[in-house]
């Protein structure tokens, strides 16, 4: 099977486990980007990806992602996996360095770094606007004092350079990143995948219809206590040896 990751997410343990379930079909792990993501899972190139939707609270579709959203009403399985804080990226000697975490009305007046590839559509109100090509040459404009950078946080830690700081922002948007695939080209072992995501042990069940077990009906559990309490009652009442026994006379 062959996953797609975008920039900022990783497989953790999902390869380990995915080893120890399935060591004859090795899951084949490949990089892509945030905006060809879905149209690679459309082509057929890859089996499902571990990829961005857009914000709620985006304005517009962020340009960094693929104009295709993955949605289950349009043929696509969708599993929610996390949604992402974001953050600030500003100079180590920036004010904000102060507080460990940043309200948006904090960034008010300041320069925010947006780049070709952002996958947040978002910018703080009362800010001004620097495009600029791609999150790495915004993490680099960051160290010089141009501006400050809004992206998830795993875009944050991805491009980390010296000379910066990263902080919280609790009320910006998330960035949510779900696993998705093609219904109609659900590959065999897809299931496996969402089950491991998931954090299933191997032998839960996936989801599928067939793989639930009966429940047990209340007419069954109430017939089971009684046989259960006849038995006892029957024990209860059988006499114990040697006693309720007539003597004999000597």
């Amino acid at each position: 099977m062959r996953l797609l990751l975008v920039p900022g997410t990783g497989t953790d343990r999902w390869d380990r486990v995915w080893r120890e379930r399935l060591p004859d079909d090795p899951l084949e792990v490949v990089r892509g980007s945030a905006a060809d993501a879905a149209d690679a899972v459309l082509r057929g190139d890859v089996d499902a990806a571990v990829l961005r939707l857009p914000p709620a609270d985006a304005v517009g579709h962020p340009s960094g992602l693929s104009a295709t959203v993955p949605m289950t009403s349009d043929g696509w399985g969708v599993v929610p996996l996390w949604t992402e804080q974001t953050v600030v990226v500003v100079p180590k000697d920036h004010v904000l360095t102060v507080v460990d975490e940043v309200d948006v009305t904090d960034l008010a007046g300041e320069t925010v770094l947006v780049p070709g590839d952002d996958v947040l559509g978002w910018v703080p109100p009362g800010t001004d606007v620097l495009e600029v090509p791609d999150v790495p040459t915004a993490a680099d404009l960051v160290v010089s004092g141009s501006g400050v950078l809004v992206v998830p946080h795993a875009l944050a830690r991805l491009h980390d350079r010296r000379g910066t700081a990263v902080r919280p922002v609790p009320d910006a948007p998330g960035s949510p990143v779900v696993l998705v695939w093609r219904s109609e080209q659900e590959h065999p072992h897809v299931q496996e995948l969402v089950g491991i995501v998931r954090g299933r042990t191997a032998g839960s069940s996936r989801g599928r219809a067939g793989d639930e077990p009966a429940p047990r009906r209340a007419t069954e559990d109430k017939n089971a206590r009684r046989s259960g309490d006849d038995r006892g009652a029957r024990r209860t009442a059988r006499p114990a040896a040697g006693r309720g026994r007539p003597r004999r006379g000597r």
